[in-house]
């Protein structure tokens, strides 16, 4: 039994573009209010916030919060604007990762860290709950 996704909210981050932005897109498609948790809005995604403004007749609405996934103070931020804005959260989509190369990978065909750091990135992908998620 799938679950309706309509009237609820949820935090995407990386929703400032790539795939956390089409996640994000398919939400409100689903009419799921998204705050859009990222450093920056690349151009699609300040479209996809302006069409889903409080001024558009949107039946989800997006807002973007400004977030650095690795700063506790702008976590607690990022919940705070999905309450005032939404009354809380339903999903949580830590998408945001932190790309943090190795010095020490190196390929036998690359001599040189920096050359094969493209090639097997280490990703360390951020996860946060700092309180539950339930509405009161």
């Amino acid at each position: 039994m799938a679950t309706s996704l309509a009237g609820k909210t949820a935090i995407v981050t990386g929703a400032g573009s790539g795939i956390n932005l089409a996640f994000a897109r398919l939400l409100l498609r689903k009419q799921c209010n998204v705050v859009v948790a990222d450093l920056a809005l690349r151009p699609e995604a300040k479209e996809v916030v302006a069409a889903h403004s409080s001024l558009s007749r949107s039946p989800a609405r997006a807002v973007f919060q400004r977030t650095d996934v690795r700063d506790w103070a702008q976590l607690e931020c990022m919940f705070s604007t999905a309450t005032k804005e939404f009354g809380g959260a339903d999903i949580v989509c830590p998408g945001a990762g932190v790309y943090e190369p190795h010095p020490s990978i190196t390929l036998p065909s690359m001599p040189s860290p920096a050359s094969s750091a493209h090639l097997r990135p280490s990703i360390v992908i951020t996860g946060f709950v700092s309180r539950p998620l339930h509405r009161g």
